[in-house]
């Protein structure tokens, strides 16, 4: 169970892991109060859970919010003090999955985790995914794809690229978004390199790689599949 706790308040950096060790006792928390630090955590070691302590700079964790959910789906509570409805409303609509009053009884804060964790954990039933009428096959468990039932190797890169493009069938996905989500919030690769990977990904997938039917470019604007 990793948790990552987002928070300059030295009290609630001391009672959050009280609490949690109740129900999870091999719980791991990363703590930190930089925006740029979480980003790196939740990207590098993909925890469990992110905590937000919405009090202690509210326009920071309410841009926070948006940018963790540029690259990625982490279950994301808010604890805050306040009971303004209109902060409440906001950070959920930045895409928070649930938000906690910080004054919440110890065994209600560890239900409303559980239940959250509940709800996102994916189906048993859903490491296979198809797309394409069939064509195409990833297994996100195993990280292994097929073309018309025949295994294609990829590399690490080559399939953070493909899975970014599967889970957005039929929508360009920007070049800035596949950066964002390959190599991680903040960083500037050239995209040249995005480019290179695109062919290289083509080469393996398709029958001739200069008339892609799996990966398409939009011009100046990114890819897709069909």
């Amino acid at each position: 169970m990793k948790v990552l706790l987002v928070s300059d308040s030295e009290e609630l950096s001391r009672t959050i892991p009280l609490v949690l060790r109740v129900r999870w006792p091999n719980l791991s928390l990363s703590c930190t109060s930089e925006a740029r630090e979480c980003l790196q955590i939740i990207y590098r070691e993909q925890p469990c859970l992110a905590l937000l302590h919405l009090d202690s700079a509210p326009e920071g964790c309410f841009a926070l919010i948006s940018e963790i959910r540029s690259f990625s789906d982490v279950p994301l509570i808010v604890i805050s003090q306040s009971y303004d409805v209109m902060d409440k409303v906001r950070a959920l609509e930045m895409g928070a999955d649930e938000w906690i009053v910080q004054s919440s009884v110890p065994m209600e804060f560890i239900a409303k985790v559980n239940a959250l964790l509940r709800r996102c954990q994916p189906r048993s039933d859903s490491c296979v995914f198809s797309c394409l009428g069939g064509k195409l096959s990833i297994d996100s468990c195993k990280h292994q794809v097929s073309v018309l039932g025949q295994q294609v190797r990829l590399t690490p890169t080559e399939y953070k690229i493909l899975w970014q493009l599967a889970q957005n069938e039929g929508s360009v996905v920007s070049r800035e978004a596949l950066i964002s989500t390959v190599w991680g919030p903040g960083y500037s690769a050239d995209p040249e390199c995005l480019k290179k990977h695109i062919y290289r990904l083509r080469c393996k997938m398709e029958e001739d790689p200069a008339l892609p039917k799996i990966v398409f470019t939009e011009r100046g604007l990114g890819y897709f599949l069909a």
